[in-house]
């Protein structure tokens, strides 16, 4: 049986209204195959007047292995609509000989729904 860890970590109501971006997607191919890195980003660090996002994660296990990677997205793009996304580009661990691209943009999320100006940290 796993142990519920949730309880010992201080996750507070106000960091759970802070937003996060989903960054599903399908990695390059290298090698004759690709990954898929399914994920959610963490809530925003600030950075000036905008903010960016880590992405840690590993990819599915394919052929025997899996990748794993913790990079930053861009800084927010802001969308007409009034929603924001970020441009993330980065490289996989490199395993077997051989990594792979992780490229796009995060799914946008409203502007309103993270405090402004970003004074949160963790």
């Amino acid at each position: 049986m796993s142990e519920n860890k949730t309880q010992s970590y201080q996750f507070t109501d106000e960091m759970a209204c802070l937003h996060v971006h989903d960054h599903t997607g399908i990695t390059s191919c290298n090698q004759g195959h690709c990954h898929i890195h399914p994920g959610v980003s963490g809530p925003p660090i600030p950075n000036g007047a905008s903010h960016c996002h880590q992405i840690i994660g590993q990819t599915t296990f394919n052929h025997g292995y899996y990748h794993v990677y913790n990079a930053y997205t861009g800084l927010a793009i802001m969308l007409p609509n009034g929603q924001h996304t970020h441009y993330v580009s980065f490289r996989t661990s490199c395993n077997f000989g051989h990594d792979h691209m992780i490229e796009g943009y995060v799914e946008a999320t409203p502007e309103d729904h993270h405090p402004k100006p970003y004074e949160q940290t963790f």
